[in-house]
């Protein structure tokens, strides 16, 4: 009868402290939703209020950021090129204001792709990636270039930049990483576009080239499932 009393309150024990992991759990996951909105919302008030104050690169600023925390509060899995473009079009924005004229950003996009939905937040971490590991560590900065056509009914994007490079050894390693799912040893951003791109669509490819000193492009290939307007 003891044995069985003690087995019952260290369950009812076990369940508590269970359940209180859980209400953490669930607060923390609360938090993560309340503090993007409130930021979210807090800079609509600031962009409002350099629009009354008639600062007008404030304001642009401000909007670009808003747009790119409206974007990370979306839950859908695939977005329309041309959308991701435009959150691409904030980012670099902002990056030219912080860095000046040392970056140029340009595209070559096939206006048969604008439509076709791809995975979201495919392409700002890769250009996030050409900023921060290629073109910042030059004093003289370099180009990002976004191109995207279709190739026998496959969609291809690629991201180039001008930037360090990355030597042969390094660049296999990061392939190698990649295939074998080890997100850490690239960053969670490629890591989880590899991911992706193969898990979302059976031919599915994501290819890296780069030359040390001369630059970096990731290439994204394959058969797009949906369109906008189908």
């Amino acid at each position: 009868m003891k044995s069985s009393t003690r087995g019952y309150i260290s369950a009812l024990t076990e369940k508590h402290e269970m359940e209180k992991q859980l209400d953490e759990v669930r607060l923390q996951m609360l938090k993560n939703q309340i503090n993007p909105h409130f930021l979210f919302n807090t800079l609509n008030m600031i962009s409002s209020m350099a629009q009354i104050e008639d600062a007008l690169v404030t304001e642009k600023m401000i909007s670009a950021l808003s747009s790119l925390f409206r974007y990370n509060l979306s839950t859908d899995s695939v977005m329309p090129l041309e959308r991701e473009l435009k959150v691409v079009q904030d980012y670099m924005y902002l990056q030219q204001m912080r860095f000046g004229q040392r970056f140029q950003y340009m595209t070559d996009i096939s206006p048969q792709t604008l439509d076709i939905l791809i995975p979201s937040f495919s392409l700002q971490p890769l250009v996030e990636n050409a900023v921060l590991h290629g073109l910042s560590k030059r004093s003289r900065g370099g180009k990002i270039l976004i191109r995207t056509w279709l190739k026998d009914k496959k969609l291809v994007i690629s991201v180039a930049d001008t930037g360090e490079g990355i030597d042969k050894e390094r660049l296999e390693e990061i392939r190698s990483s990649l295939r074998d799912g080890e997100e850490k040893k690239n960053g969670i951003g490629v890591g989880n576009i590899y991911r992706r791109v193969h898990g979302m669509y059976g031919d599915g490819e994501v290819f890296i080239f780069s030359t040390p000193l001369k630059g970096t492009a990731v290439q994204l290939s394959f058969t797009p499932d949906y369109h906008k307007n189908s």
